[in-house]
C-alpha cells in the first residue's frame, strides 16, 4: 500500500505542475478579477444613480409614448450573456477607451440636471438617459476592452432604446404617423359601401365622427414594431442587403396596421355596438394589430432568410452564419 500511496503522489505531482494547468487557472484568476472589478463598478454605478433610477422608472410607467426601459434592459443583457464566452476570451483592459464615455455620460448627465429648469420633463429624461447609458458603456469598456465592445456591439447599441426621444423629434414622428394614418385611412374606407366625407385628419361617416388624433398615432406599438425587427434582424438575418429592407418595412407595416385599426373600430362602432369607441379595443387594443403587423413580418423574413442561404450557396456571399 505504501508503494501504491508513493507511487500515486509522484505521479500526481508533475500533473500539478503543469505549465498548461497554471496558464488555465490565471486565466480563471484575471477573469474573477475582472469580473469581481466590473461588478463593483456596478455597485458603485448604481448607488450614485440610485435617486435618478427611481424617478426614471416613475417616468416610464406614466409616459406612453415608448416601450418599458426594462425590457430593452434584460434583452440586452441576455444578449451579453449568450455571448459571454466570446467576451471574456476577448477582454482586455481598456481605460483610455472607456473613460471618453464615461466623461462624456457625466457631462450630459450634468448637463441635464443644469438645464432642467429651461427644459420640458421628457427633454430632461431623455439628456440624462442618454448619460446614464453612456457611462455604463464606458464603464463595459474600461474593463472588457474595445474588441469585446466589437462582440458585444448590437446589445449594447440596442440600449439606445431606453433613451426617451426628444420632444420635439417625438412630435414630428407622430404628426408623420397621423397624416400617413389618415392617408391609408382614407383608401381603405374607398373600398367600404359607404360614403364618407374628409378634411384633413377629420372623416365624417354616416352616423359617426372620427378624428386621427396624437392618441391614435400608435406610436408606442409603432416603436414597439421598430424594436422587434431590430432584435428579429440580428437574431434571423445575416446580410445588410437583407436586414435594410426589413428597416424600411417598418413605417409602411406601422401605418397600415394603425389605419386598419381606425377602420375596424369604425365599422365596429357602426355596424355592432355604438360603444367599441371607448372600449378596451380602443384604448388598449394596439397589441391586436401589433400582431397583423408581425404575422405579415414572418413569412418576410422567412424568406429573406432563404434567400439568404441561396446566394450564399451560390458563392455570392460569401462568410458563415454566427
Amino acid at each position: 500500500m505504501r508503494l501504491i500511496q508513493v507511487a500515486w503522489s509522484s505521479d500526481k505531482r508533475p500533473r500539478s505542475n503543469n505549465p498548461l494547468m497554471h496558464q488555465i487557472r490565471a486565466l480563471i484568476g484575471l477573469l474573477s478579477k475582472r469580473a469581481s472589478g466590473f461588478l463593483l463598478f456596478n455597485i458603485l454605478y448604481g448607488s450614485v444613480f440610485a435617486a435618478y433610477f427611481v424617478q426614471f422608472f416613475r417616468f416610464s410607467l406614466e409616459q406612453e409614448y415608448t416601450p418599458h426601459f426594462s425590457l430593452i434592459l434584460l434583452v440586452s443583457l441576455y444578449l451579453m450573456h449568450a455571448r459571454r464566452q466570446a467576451l471574456f476570451i476577448q477582454a482586455e483592459y481598456c481605460v483610455q477607451g472607456g473613460l471618453p464615455f464615461v466623461l462624456v455620460g457625466i457631462l450630459c448627465y450634468m448637463l441635464g440636471l443644469e438645464l432642467r429648469p429651461d427644459l420640458s420633463l421628457h427633454d430632461f429624461m431623455a439628456l440624462t438617459a442618454l448619460g446614464i447609458v453612456t457611462v455604463w458603456v464606458g464603464g463595459f469598456v474600461t474593463f472588457f476592452g474595445l474588441p469585446a465592445a466589437r462582440i458585444a456591439l448590437f446589445p449594447l447599441s440596442f440600449l439606445i432604446f431606453i433613451i426617451p426621444l426628444p420632444e420635439a423629434l417625438l412630435f414630428r414622428i407622430i404628426t408623420a404617423l397621423q397624416y400617413v394614418s389618415a392617408e391609408v385611412v382614407s383608401l381603405l374606407f374607398q373600398l367600404c359601401p359607404f360614403p364618407f366625407t374628409r378634411e384633413g385628419l377629420y372623416f365624417t361617416l354616416p352616423g359617426l365622427h372620427i378624428e386621427v388624433a396624437r392618441e391614435c398615432s400608435s406610436i408606442r406599438s409603432s416603436l414597439a414594431l421598430c424594436i422587434a425587427c431590430m432584435l428579429a434582424n440580428h437574431l434571423l438575418l445575416h446580410r445588410w442587403w437583407s436586414k435594410t429592407a426589413v428597416l424600411l418595412l417598418v413605417f409602411p407595416l406601422a401605418v397600415f396596421k394603425n389605419g386598419v385599426r381606425i377602420v375596424t373600430l369604425s365599422l365596429l362602432t357602426l355596424y355592432v355596438d355604438k360603444g367599441f369607441m371607448a372600449s378596451n379595443l380602443h384604448s388598449r387594443g394596439g397589441v391586436v394589430f401589433f400582431g397583423l403587423a408581425l404575422t405579415i413580418l414572418l413569412p418576410i423574413f422567412l424568406g429573406l432568410r432563404k434567400l439568404e442561404l441561396w446566394r450564399t450557396g451560390l458563392g455570392q456571399e460569401p462568410g458563415s452564419y454566427t
